[in-house]
Parts: structure tokens; sequence; C-alpha cells
């Protein structure tokens, strides 16, 4: 029996325990129908707490207060900077040199580099920043997109569980930590298993993983060989393509492109006008349509015939764009991806005025492997949407200096030189911020703090990137479910679970609390967040600990992995999802690749932990 202490409150149903009860059931089941966003559920379960009073006002808006909150945002900060600073565009040039190497090589490559720079960053920052580099790699080596693209998604999920600050979970894990017993975990805490998951997870995808992943031919994706000319031809934009004659006497000639209603009646994208021997792509709203103009356009073959039949146009399948239609050394295409900040995510497109905004016109969006190219304007964008746009290869690139968008196929930006002297800054300041808190000079939230202000004040980021860095969803959901795990500890609910699961588990060795509590914390990450996983299971890791004498070190890092390592499906990590689009992959994609890598983690957090940690 591991028994070491009394539990308290081991099946006592009381009216708070039954109210939290309640509210975790309602909170799970909110996340996982995506009834509302997991911000809005943490808005709801601090009100919850305090109307039903399971937890004073004081109490329930202490997560605001916590210092997790200052290093989580200042460490966003700090990934921002390096952003800033030109880091993926190195990266890119170290990913060129993959060239003429194996697959099998390639993959343990890309896999390596995600994990690295996973180590000091969030995995979707990681992610984002390699996922440029990751498809010119695809397009100069002939090797598909979903081929190497999860195998990036699964490197920086890993990559998190190399040092303290590699994910929020360990954050969270490391500031419990400190709360319960006045220490903190070192910055390298998870180093020793980190190394170990990495390592065998790189060599999982390299041998076998990568043949479990698909090979998508080049009329479903981009594939080994897609060029920007191919583009228009992966997103089957021939389907729905139509060229429109405007005959004089039309009721369309003279009208403004926003007056004629073929976007917002018809649902029809209007990609160019052609007027005489010259065509315009990328039309303006304000743009005048005159008898005789050609407007190439697409649209579903039952909203272009209502269209014909409303203005009397002449109307005929124009099939596919020849090269010189859609590409131009001046003109071209390219496929461009949302990223989690990104202002757009939840927007209409029509609202977001591509072409005012950016000059340049979608002609499709990809999404779960399947593209849309009708009633494009009416389609709120997604996380992780994938679009096809057209325009001047002078906006495409500027695009690649927004923080709204990763431009992931085209031409390739000029890497800027000017950005070598912020390299060396944000370098040196991260790397000062690691020194001081492995030597405990600082504590982890000051030291993170202290390094997001060099950045602002040594020019790698200005302030407004600086704060559209922060991704304050994150935020609120930290701050909204810290008072929850308060509620089911001050409840007897942790009690409860400890006395019941755990202390079964605990009758056959302490290795197996360990992949129980993994087990739970990867469950609820994948019902929810991964954020809510670490608050929720870390007080049940340290009652454990306590109840069976163990260190409470070894049972909140086991946490914080499982919290952490969603690999089975695309919604589990943000990072994941990112490449969704790109690869054009499907739900099963990710639960062929992800349930054997799953079972070896837990494997390996279950022999490793004592054996790095003792027990």
């Amino acid at each position: 029996m591991l028994l070491q202490q009394p539990l308290k409150g081991q099946a006592v149903l009381t009216v708070e325990f039954l109210v939290i009860t309640v509210i975790l059931v309602a909170a799970f089941v909110v996340l996982l129908t995506e009834r509302l966003s997991p911000d809005m559920v943490a808005v709801l379960v601090i009100l919850s707490l305090v109307f039903s009073r399971v937890l004073t006002p004081e109490e329930a808006f202490a997560g605001f207060g916590n210092p997790v909150i200052i290093t989580v945002g200042a460490l966003f900060v700090l990934c921002g900077a390096l952003h800033h600073a030109g880091v993926s565009g190195l990266i890119g040039h170290y990913l060129s040199a993959l060239s003429g190497r194996s697959e099998m090589q390639t993959v343990a490559a890309v896999m390596t580099a995600g994990a690295l720079l996973s180590s000091v960053m969030t995995n979707v920052a990681a992610t984002a920043i390699l996922l440029p580099g990751v498809m010119a790699l695809c397009r100069k080596t002939g090797l598909a997109p979903s081929r190497l693209l999860i195998p990036l998604s699964y490197s920086t999920i890993l990559g998190g569980t190399l040092t303290v600050v590699g994910t929020q979970p360990n954050i969270i894990v490391s500031s419990l930590l400190r709360t319960v017993s006045g220490r903190e975990l070192n910055f390298f805490a998870f180093t020793p298993v980190g190394i170990t998951l990495v390592i065998i997870g790189i060599a999982y995808m390299a041998f076998l993983g990568r043949h479990l992943l698909p090979v998508r031919a080049v009329d479903e994706k981009i594939s080994s060989s897609a060029e920007p000319g191919a583009l228009p031809s992966i997103y089957r934009l021939e389907e729905r393509l139509f060229e429109l004659r405007v005959p004089a006497g039309s009721r369309m000639a003279g009208n403004t492109l926003i007056q004629s209603g073929l976007g917002s009646r018809f649902g029809i994208n209007v990609i160019g006008i052609m007027r005489k021997d010259t065509i315009r792509f990328s039309p303006k709203r304000g743009d005048v349509i005159r008898a005789d103009d050609r407007l190439l356009v697409q649209g579903r073959e039952n909203d272009v015939s209502r269209a014909v039949s409303a203005f009397d146009l002449e109307v005929r399948r124009k099939g596919m764009l020849r090269r010189e239609e859609i590409l131009s050394r001046e003109v071209g295409v390219a496929e461009i991806v949302l990223p989690p900040r990104s202002h757009y995510v939840g927007k209409r497109l029509q609202d977001v005025l591509m072409r005012e905004r950016f000059g340049v016109t979608v002609l499709a969006i990809w999404r779960k492997g399947k593209p849309i190219r009708a009633h494009l304007g009416e389609e709120p964008l997604q996380f992780g949407d994938a679009l096809l746009v057209r325009g001047p290869w002078e906006q495409i690139n500027l695009l690649r200096k927004t923080d709204e968008f990763i431009v992931i196929s085209g031409s390739e930006g000029e890497s800027d030189h000017s950005e070598d002297g912020k390299m060396v800054r944000a370098a040196a300041i991260l790397t000062g911020m690691i020194v001081s808190v492995v030597t405990g000079l600082l504590a982890l939230p000051l030291a993170a703090l202290a390094a997001a202000v060099l950045m602002v004040l040594t020019r790698c980021l200005n302030l407004a990137d600086a704060y559209k860095a922060i991704e304050w969803r994150i935020i609120l959901v930290i701050a909204g479910f810290i008072p929850l795990g308060t509620a089911i500890v001050k409840t007897g609910l942790v009690d409860f679970f400890v006395s019941t699961i755990l202390l079964q588990a605990a009758h056959y060795g302490q290795p197996l609390v360990i992949g129980v509590l993994l087990l739970f914390s990867s469950a609820i990450a994948l019902i929810s967040t991964n954020i809510t996983a670490a608050i929720l299971m870390g007080p049940v890791a340290v009652a454990a600990a306590a109840s069976f004498g163990m260190k409470p070190e070894i049972l909140l890092i086991s946490v914080a992995i499982g919290s952490s390592t969603g690999f089975m499906t695309p919604l589990a990590q943000q990072a994941n999802l990112l490449v969704m689009g790109p690869g054009n992959y499907v739900f099963r994609d990710y639960l062929h690749a992800g349930s054997l890598l799953s079972l070896l983690v837990l494997i390996v957090v279950m022999a490793c932990m004592p054996l790095f940690f003792g027990l």
C-alpha cells in the first residue's frame, strides 16, 4: 500500500461538491461541442464559481494576478521578437540545404529543427515560423508536403517537453509547485525525459510514421512538384470557371462591381475584367462594368445561370486558365494560411476586404481536405484555412511581412540582411533570460518579463507588435481556469479522485500512478485544451504525491507532458491544425500516425520518470 497520509473528504457529497461537478461537466460539454470558444467558457466558469458561492470574488479573480499570466504573456512577446528578428528566414535558409537528401533524412532534419525551436517558444509559433521553409523545401526536393508537415507539428509538440518554457502546461505546473512547496521546477527539469521523447519521436516518424502518412496526388493538393502555375489546377478552379460577356443593353452595363451584386446576391467571385485585349485581375469594388466587357468569374453553375438571366448576359464555360492569364513577371498566385492570432479568424471574407487592403483576390479556400470556390464572401475564415490568392508579386511579398497571414507558396521572398543585428540582439536577450533562470539569479516570471521589455527597448520589435504578439485569448483561458483548479481542491473533488481511481492504481506501483495521470491529462486535453488539462490535473498530482509519498515534481511533469502531447487529432494542438490545410490532411491521418506515437510517449514516461527522478 502506497498511501502515506489520510485523504480528506474521500467521498463526501456536499452541495459544493455537486456544484463543481456540474460546472466541470458543463464546461467540458461546451468545449467538446465547440458551442463557445474556450476564452468565453473561461469567463462563464468564473461567473459560475462566484454566483454559486463555491469561491469568493477574490478567489475567482485571483487567476488574473497569478505569475503564470506574466510569464506566458512575456514569452509571447519573446516569440514575436524572434519572428520579427528574421529567425524564419535563417531557418528557411538552413532547410533549403536539405535538397537532395532522402525522405527519411529530411523528416529527421525538419523534426530536429522543430523540436529545438519549440523548446524556447510555443509549438504553434515554432510551426508557423518553420512552415514556409518546409513548403519551399517540398517544392525543391519533390517531397509531398503531406509527408513532412505532420512530422513538423509533432516535433514542435515534442520539443515543448525540453524546457520549462516549452509550452504553457510546463509553466502552469511549475507555478503550482512553487505555490505548494516554495520551489520552482528548474529550467531544464523536463530535459532528460524530453530529450528521450524527442529522439524516440524522430526515430518513429523517420522509420515508420512517415509511411502511415498519405502522398497526395497533384489534383488533390500541393504535391511534390507544385509550382505557382499549378495551384489553380490543384484547387480545381476550372470546375467553376466561366466567362460572362456584357452585351450592349445589359442592365449590368454602367454599374460598379459592388452595385452589380454578383458577389452579395449570387455568390459569384469576379476574378478579372477583360476589355479588348487587356485583362484586369483583382478588380476593385468601384470598377465600372462597361458594355462588351467580359467578366472572368467563379461560382456554382446554377448561381451563374441566375445572374445571366437577371442581367441578360452571354455565358460560356471558360475551362482552365492559361498560364499567361494567371502568371507573369508582375502578377502571380500564392497560397496563404491564417495563423491563430490573425485578427481575421472568425470574420467573413467579404469583411476582410482582401482586394482593398492587400491588393489580392481570393480564388478559393482549402478547408479540411476540400476546396471552397463559391460564395466565398460569406465564408467565415477559420484558423488553419489555406487561401489561394492572386495579385501582384509585390503585394504577395508584402503579405509575408504581416502577422495576419503565413505565405507558404509562391515566389520566394528575399532575405533581409538588415535583420541580422536584430537577430543577434534577440538571441543574446533570450540567452540571458535562460542563464538567469538556470543559475537562480531571477525567478522565471521576472526573467521573462525583463527579457520581453529588453526586446522592445532594443527594437527587436516595436511596442505595437509586442501587444499583437500576445495571444490574449490564451491569457483569458488561463486566468479563467485557474480558479476552477482552486475550486476542485476546495470542494474535495481532488481528494475524491485520488481516493478512488488513483488509489487503485497505486496498489500496482507508482509507475502506474504516473501513467494514469498522463492518460487523464491527455484525455482532458483532447476534449478541451492543454491549458485546462494542466490546471485541473495539477492539483490532483500534488494531492497524489502527498498521499502516496511521491515527489510532486514527478507527477507534475507527467501531467504537463500528458496535457501537451495531443497527436491523434488536429484539434488537440494548434500546431496540428495549422498544418492541416497546407498538408491536405483529414482527421484519420492524425489518428493513423499519432496513435502509436501516443502509446510510445506513455511507455517512455512511465519508464523514464522513475529512472531520471527516482521514486
